[in-house]
Parts: C-alpha cells; sequence; structure tokens
C-alpha cells in the first residue's frame, strides 16, 4: 500500500524550496502528483492527513487533484483544519477517533489600499468561503448556506460528530500524529524574504569559488 503525508503548512509549489531551506514540514500539490505518479496498477494511495492547514489555493489544488479518484482513501490521524479540512473532503475518508476537523472562514493577509480596495476584498473572501462550502456540501450533503454557517463561527468537530454530520466516511481505531499547533502560516514574507537573501549569498559563493578552480584548471594549478 502506498502512502503520502498531508503534514505541516498547506503550500504552494513556488514556496517548497523555502519550506525544505527551513527544514519545516510542509505539503505541496506537487507532493501529491507525484505520489500519485508513482503508484503501481491496481495500487491504492492512502492519504495520512495531520495538518493545520495553509495555502486556500494550493488546498483547493490537491482536492482536485484527490477528488473522484477510485485508488485513493484519506485517513484523518490527528487533525484536519482549515485547508486541510477541505482536501480531506476529496474522497472516501476514514477518521481516528480521537483526531478532529476544522473549519473557518478564509482569511486574508498583507491587503493593502482605499476602502474600495477593501470591500472589494471583503467580496473576494465571500466567493473564496462560498467555494470551499461546495467542498463540504458535496461531501456531507448539507445545504451550503448551513456549512457557511459552521464556517462563519469557527467550528471544531470531533470524530463522532464528523461521521455524524457526513464529513468522514467511517471511524478508524490508527494511532494520531500531532503535529504543528493552531497558528498561521509558518512562513511570513520577512523569513522569506531572509531566506532568499540567504540563499542567494550562498549561490553567490559557490558561483565565486567555482570561478576561482576554473581560473586555477585554466593556469594548470
Amino acid at each position: 500500500m502506498a502512502t503520502v503525508d498531508i503534514r505541516g503548512d498547506i503550500i504552494s509549489n513556488d514556496d517548497k524550496w523555502i519550506y525544505e531551506w527551513m527544514d519545516w514540514e510542509s505539503t505541496s500539490p506537487g507532493d501529491i502528483k507525484a505520489a500519485l505518479d508513482k503508484l503501481e496498477p491496481g495500487e491504492t494511495l492512502t492519504v495520512l492527513v495531520n495538518s493545520v492547514g495553509g495555502s486556500v489555493m494550493a488546498g483547493q489544488e490537491i482536492y482536485s487533484i484527490l477528488r473522484g479518484r477510485n485508488d485513493v482513501e484519506i485517513q484523518i490521524q490527528s487533525m484536519a483544519g482549515s485547508a486541510a479540512s477541505v482536501i480531506a473532503m476529496a474522497n472516501r475518508s476514514e477518521i481516528s477517533p480521537v483526531a478532529m476537523i476544522m473549519i473557518h472562514n478564509v482569511s486574508m493577509s498583507g491587503a493593502s489600499g482605499d476602502y474600495h480596495d477593501m470591500q472589494k476584498n471583503a467580496e473576494i473572501l465571500k466567493q473564496m468561503n462560498a467555494a470551499l462550502a461546495a467542498a463540504y456540501a458535496a461531501k456531507t450533503g448539507k445545504p451550503e448556506d448551513e456549512i457557511l454557517k459552521l464556517m462563519d463561527r469557527e467550528t471544531w468537530i470531533t470524530a463522532n460528530q464528523a461521521l455524524e454530520m457526513g464529513f468522514v466516511d467511517s471511524i478508524s481505531s490508527s494511532t494520531p500524529i500531532m503535529t504543528n499547533g493552531i497558528a498561521g502560516m509558518r512562513l511570513t514574507d520577512e523569513i522569506r524574504k531572509k531566506v532568499q537573501a540567504e540563499k542567494a549569498a550562498r549561490d553567490h559563493l559557490d558561483e565565486e569559488k567555482q570561478k576561482l578552480l576554473d581560473d586555477l584548471d585554466l593556469y594548470g594549478v
């Protein structure tokens, strides 16, 4: 049986190298696609979910990759929060008896502009909420307006509640693996710039070393 972990922050493919540089756990759409590409004929991919969420768009992409496939099953081992909870709706799923699902509204960071921009951002956030609510509604069979109310008040759902409400198909007896605490994305703009500067400095140093070696070779040293 093949497995892939959805662990740490849900991130874009472009940010994956930064998380690897910082030695942080993370999951990108590319990680999931790579795991599916390695499947042997007739093999099933078990997706192990232990994440508090992250990028909405990355979560949507992973959801779309996994949705409707007959060779995928999802196991929520500890926490399926935010974007990770959307991913958990993509296919047949089971949840550990001590695991939880958390759903809430989409948030935006780094917004700027005048009141027209803020009003537009508010409308964008509402539309993003509706897009995620569609995934929960498709899985549970509940009306989208009911799901939106659950998201609006940030709802934490136990395993028994998840089964009763239709967010999962069964309850398992697997042992949970706890990861991040509930918090924002670890990767801030400040850290991103810092890591990019460090990498650029290291790349420059490597180039200077190689140039020196090439010069030594040129002069037969």
